[in-house]
């Protein structure tokens, strides 16, 4: 059995979550990933200690953004590392990076430093606010770029709330599922045409799409959303959130009309089934606040577990909204793989990344623990033509790194 992209080849010159989270999805697939940075590393490498992300002593961002890859430890600035960096570049079918437009111009790796030594390349860019306009080379993190920009950081405030912040890394994870699509897209126009490109994405972008539903009402004219509190929800069966006994939440989620007196059977509110206040949508919609409140009655006197055995039996579509904790112990998720153990690292487990391919002959690739930094500089340098003594020498004048 082999990944479906064995043999392909990517040298990543990216750091933090969304690009190197893109070269996961191809590592898992099969392809081959040097990861390049600096000695120090990649400073993700470190976001378990950033404040206030739950303390620990395991790097586990590490775990997410770059596990499966080789690391090659290179100082960027210096010239006899851009050399080496061209180098890998010109054995490459995908070369991808984050780095703004300024640094790939300083230290040797835009579009057409890579192309002039690897004009098959497919070269791919993640951004903050794309390539053109008046903040095209402004600093974007998921939480500025994708998030507040976009219209989606309101659209997720509570009424009458303070802004709720996205959970580390969610845009980034996000983008990178468009960024590996933009590779795969270039890979294929290859394969067509025999030609490179230049493929990308940013953070705003995908932040505009994900919150497309909402714009396109604004585009074609509707008044914005309005903002409900929990208990005042409009449309009871679709998207009503309950509170529990024991403090928990369930969403009921019935888009079909034709389901909701299957939703008073399963809840037992037989009192409600042939009131004409709720014999249409319209009237429910009408006559919501009782409706919510009598489901709220129903849901409020039963614990967690009960409500979801009583939601489960009936056939009602709905989730109990579990705590993270609570996922990764989910037996179903488990049995879909979404949480496979980590090859050489005592039992760590990770999060599967999100593409499946079936395939005779074809499978993922078994996650592998994150290389140290540097840990392929030299096995990865000595096969591109350098000798020990070659790059012992650039080690000494800190244009290479090795592992310590």
């Amino acid at each position: 059995m082999g990944g479906i992209l064995e043999g392909i080849r990517v040298v990543e010159v990216a750091a933090m979550a969304a690009a190197p989270s893109a070269t996961v999805i191809l590592a898992d697939l099969g392809a081959e990933v040097i990861k390049v940075e600096p000695s120090s590393g990649d400073l993700w490498r470190y976001g378990h200690k950033v404040v206030p992300m739950p303390p620990s002593d395991v790097p586990y961002t590490t775990f997410i953004q770059n596990r499966t890859k080789k690391s090659v430890a290179l100082n960027l600035n210096v010239p006899a590392a851009q050399e080496a960096l061209h180098k890998l570049a010109a054995t490459a079918d995908v070369f991808l990076t984050n780095s703004p437009r300024q640094v790939q111009q300083k230290l040797k790796h835009t579009y057409e430093d890579i192309k002039a030594v690897n004009p098959k390349v497919i070269y791919a860019w993640v951004n903050g606010f794309g390539s053109q306009g008046s903040d095209k080379d402004a600093p974007g993190y998921d939480m500025t770029a994708l998030y507040a920009r976009t219209g989606l950081m309101e659209e997720m405030r509570p009424k009458d709330g303070d802004p709720a912040l996205l959970p580390a890394s969610a845009g980034d994870l996000a983008t990178a599922t468009s960024l590996f699509g933009a590779v795969m897209t270039g890979l294929f126009h290859r394969e067509r045409t025999g030609e490179g490109s230049k493929v990308s994405t940013s953070l705003m972008s995908n932040g505009l799409w994900i919150n497309s539903s909402m714009l396109q009402s604004t585009l074609a004219g509707a008044p914005p959303i309005k903002k409900f509190h929990r208990t005042e929800w409009p449309n009871p069966v679709t998207a009503g959130t309950y509170k529990t006994r024991d403090g928990r939440y369930v969403i009921i989620l019935e888009l079909n009309p034709a389901n909701f007196e299957n939703c008073l059977y399963a809840l037992g509110a037989d009192h409600l089934i042939g009131d004409d206040r709720f014999s249409t949508p319209e009237l429910r919609y009408q006559n919501h606040q009782v409706l919510f409140d009598e489901i709220q009655k129903i849901i409020g006197s039963h614990d967690l577990s009960a409500i979801a055995d009583i939601l489960r039996k009936g056939h009602v579509n709905f989730s109990v909204t579990q705590t993270t904790e609570e996922c990764t112990r989910d037996e179903h998720m488990i049995a879909n793989g979404c949480f496979p153990e980590v090859e050489g690292s005592d039992g760590m487990r990770t999060v599967d990344s999100p593409i499946q391919i079936q395939a005779q002959g074809i499978d993922k690739v078994k996650p592998r623990k994150p290389p140290g930094i540097g840990e392929h500089t030299l096995s990865e340098l000595m096969d591109l033509g350098y000798s020990v003594e070659d790059v012992r020498a650039m080690a000494e004048a800190r244009a290479v790194g090795l592992p310590r």
